[in-house]
């Protein structure tokens, strides 16, 4: 499914979370503003990931990669984390596209995840 059709979909149901199985990554770079309170939940057989669609987009914008490894549900959480070190593209995008974020509200949410993910790091290694 498109991104754009997902944006679609939560507009006509009126509902801030839609049911998919998936979305096509490359789709991302098609959309404009969207809403932050858009939550599609992926869910194709055994797994589901909850997704922020604006917070995705903005990941994209910075890291297409990541984008597509978190769509992707052949891959876990770990592996995800494994190989770009965030759980979430809310993560992601505290980490490394905060710079893209408008609204004020949200930037200063994410600073404060930056600054606990950045914690958490650190007391991995006991510093």
């Amino acid at each position: 499914m498109k991104a754009r059709e997902v944006v679609e979909l939560y507009r006509e149901r009126e509902e801030y979370r839609v049911k998919v199985e998936s979305i096509d990554p490359d789709s991302l770079a098609e959309l404009g503003e969207i809403p932050l309170e858009v939550q599609v939940v992926l869910e194709r057989g055994e797994r589901k990931r909850l997704v922020f669609l604006a917070f995705l987009k903005l990941a994209y914008d910075c890291n297409p990669d990541f984008a597509r490894d978190y769509l992707d549900l052949n891959l876990s959480l770990e592996d995800i984390y494994e190989k770009h070190g965030v759980y979430t593209e809310l993560e992601y995008v505290a980490l490394h596209c905060l710079h893209l974020v408008k609204d004020e509200d949200a930037s200063h949410a994410l600073r404060k995840l930056k600054a606990f993910i950045l914690s958490r790091k650190s007391s991995d290694h006991g510093l």
